[in-house]
């Protein structure tokens, strides 16, 4: 690849990443709730969920729909076994 087709990815970006790979988020949880509703979790997926079920700890932003997607997860878990 060029360096004109690559994407710029400014500092707050690989910041905000960093942190995220080391403080539990909303978006990575609700990620892995909604990929479980589609197929079983693997081992480091659900390593995953474990640790950022707490969701962010400083907010409750995605608190309810987290519950209602891992409801609807472990009722499709339910049904594949």
């Amino acid at each position: 690849m060029s360096d004109a087709s690559k994407p710029k990815v400014a500092m707050t970006d690989r910041i905000y990443n960093a942190v995220g790979a080391v403080i539990p988020n909303c978006e990575t949880a609700l990620r892995m709730v909604e990929l479980g509703q589609k197929r079983r979790l693997n081992f480091k997926e659900k390593f995953v969920l474990l640790y950022n079920t707490p969701l962010c700890p400083h907010c409750n932003c995605n608190r309810e729909k987290f519950k209602e997607a891992k409801t609807k997860m472990e009722a499709a878990a339910s049904r594949r076994t």
